[in-house]
């Protein structure tokens, strides 16, 4: 009985610490730069929320020259880690013979905790966050991660299509369909375990 309970209790402890939920961000910070139109609700930025379904935010054309950039920041409410991943829609990428999408945008993915969010302030996210790299919308059709150390709160998406590809057709950026994390581990779960596993030891040596 007392293995049992000890099997049940190590069993309980992985499964919450293997439960490190993934989980979609609960807000978003977004302006139309002027690049994106409502065609197909894309300027509606509660489609990059939730899980994937198919419904997606364009994020806008960035234009470094102006300042003006097409990018969004996501909280998630409390601290997460990563991997970042992204899934994007792009009606038009068909796969070239190259393995490139024929209809290519990209974006840079930034992490960080200070974020006077609501503010749409892309200097904020680059003064504060760290950049965790670039994915590209032919590998972000089923979903494309970025790969972060250490934990952060809000997660940016600035949108690089027309710097990679200056001539190509895109004309409102990257499309966002949901973007997820890893909630971090909670310790109020383990420390929930340990003192009751505590209690059945002491028990069971008052019966020896």
């Amino acid at each position: 009985m007392f293995k049992a309970l000890l099997a049940g209790a190590a069993t309980l402890a992985l499964g919450l610490s293997a439960h490190a939920n993934t989980i979609y961000a609960i807000d978003i910070d977004w302006q139309n730069n002027g690049t994106v139109s409502g065609n197909n609700d894309r300027d509606n930025p509660q489609n990059a929320l939730g899980a994937p379904d198919g419904d997606f935010l364009s994020l806008g054309l960035s234009n470094p020259t102006t300042g003006s950039y097409g990018f969004a920041v996501f909280d998630f409410g409390t601290q997460v880690t990563g991997p970042a991943t992204v899934w994007e829609v792009t009606f038009n990428c068909r796969m070239g013979s190259a393995g490139a999408c024929t209809y290519p945008e990209s974006l840079e993915v930034w992490y960080g905790n200070d974020y006077d969010f609501g503010s749409n302030d892309i200097n904020d996210v680059f003064d504060d966050f760290i950049s965790a790299g670039e994915l590209f919308n032919a590998d972000a059709q089923n979903g494309a991660s970025a790969l972060i150390n250490g934990t952060f709160r809000y997660l940016a998406l600035v949108d690089t299509s027309a710097a990679n590809f200056p001539n190509g057709p895109s004309t409102d950026g990257f499309d966002i369909d949901a973007v997820s994390v890893v909630a971090t581990p909670l310790p109020g779960a383990a420390a929930l375990i340990l003192p009751a596993l505590g209690v059945a030891v002491a028990r069971r040596k008052r019966k020896v």
